[in-house]
């Protein structure tokens, strides 16, 4: 232990009298170095970045008529509720989704925004990896979700931001609304049927008791010798009335329970339609994107302070392996 301790001391010291030893060689190289990352990380060979970024807290709703509209089912929801985990996942998945980042694409010309040819090799891989570098989602400890844009633009950055998180809505309604359609056009189709057959048995009623109430009046007539004929005509048809009460109780009964049934499809069609052409937003934004005043890339004192602290620790290195290399060579030589 004590053999190690001497050789670790020996050879700190022989680091520190190497860096004395070649103090203004270590000094000038270190000092080029920070010219160089100065000089190196200026606009003329970086593209300086600004940063804009819009934090919005995601929403519980999915369906607007089970919020909106008295329902049960929906009694614990509210409009206003921020959401959780949960939303705040979907809302990340949506957020890098194909549709959503393809209309900002489109939207700002996002190819030519970063200097990209169409027809040079393998543009939208290029343009994929723009997009990557300079969009970023997240979500925060508080279970919001933090939208980052870096652009050479500041304003371009902001503008970004903030029409990203406004498409967040429509690509959400979008998505939403392709389920809605298909749900919309079933219930539509069973409630126009379901009051097709409710109509069709208020008239098989509303024909019997037409019949009934001519049986019951055979006096209508100002004639009545006709009147005390068409009693005895009628009389035969009462005979039969009695076989129609059970027809008429049974189309009763089936109106009643097909009339409960449209009541619920008609509920069902009025919260369908309400989902399809409805509109509310699917999150709360709680810092819009604003432009900003400083960039935030590159960071031209940590390149630089980093480049001469490596180059300082790199010449001591190198110094010391070419110092021993050349003791080696003489050795050799001498022997």
């Amino acid at each position: 232990m004590k053999e190690r301790d001497n050789a670790y001391d020996f050879s700190l010291v022989e680091v520190l009298r190497f860096a004395l030893k070649w103090k203004w060689h270590i000094i000038i190289l270190t000092i080029l170095a920070g010219v160089a990352a100065v000089i190196f990380s200026g606009p003329s060979f970086i593209t300086p970045k600004f940063a804009s970024k819009v934090v919005f807290y995601p929403s519980t709703i999915n369906s607007i008529s089970g919020v909106v509209l008295s329902d049960n089912e929906f009694k614990d929801k509210d409009a206003l509720e921020f959401g959780q985990e949960e939303e705040a996942e979907y809302a990340l998945q949506i957020l890098n989704s194909a549709p959503l980042m393809n209309k900002v694409v489109r939207h700002f010309n996002l190819m030519e925004h970063y200097g990209i040819d169409p027809n040079g090799s393998y543009p939208y891989t290029r343009l994929d990896r723009e997009v990557q570098s300079n969009i970023s989602f997240r979500r925060t400890e508080l279970l919001s979700i933090e939208i980052q844009v870096l652009d050479k633009d500041p304003q371009m950055a902001a503008e970004i931001a903030n029409y990203i998180s406004a498409s967040l809505d429509t690509v959400k309604t979008q998505i939403q609304r392709q389920v809605a359609q298909k749900a919309f056009d079933i219930v539509e189709q069973e409630y126009h049927t379901k009051l097709k057959e409710v109509e069709e048995l208020k008239n098989a009623i509303n024909d019997m008791n037409a019949g009934d109430d001519a049986m019951s009046n055979p006096f209508a007539r100002k004639n009545k010798r006709a009147a005390r004929e068409d009693a005895l005509i009628n009389s035969g048809k009462m005979i039969n009335a009695g076989s129609n009460l059970g027809t008429m109780l049974s189309l009763t009964e089936s109106l009643s329970l097909q009339v409960e049934q449209l009541n619920e499809l008609q509920r069902k069609y009025e919260r369908a339609k309400v989902d399809l052409q409805e509109y509310i937003p699917h999150h709360f934004v709680v810092t819009p994107a604003t432009a900003a005043e400083k960039k935030v890339y590159p960071v031209r004192w940590m390149i630089v302070a980093i480049s001469m602290f490596s180059t300082f620790f790199l010449s001591i290195i190198l110094i010391i392996v070419i110092e021993r290399v050349a003791a080696s060579y003489k050795k050799l030589k001498e022997e």
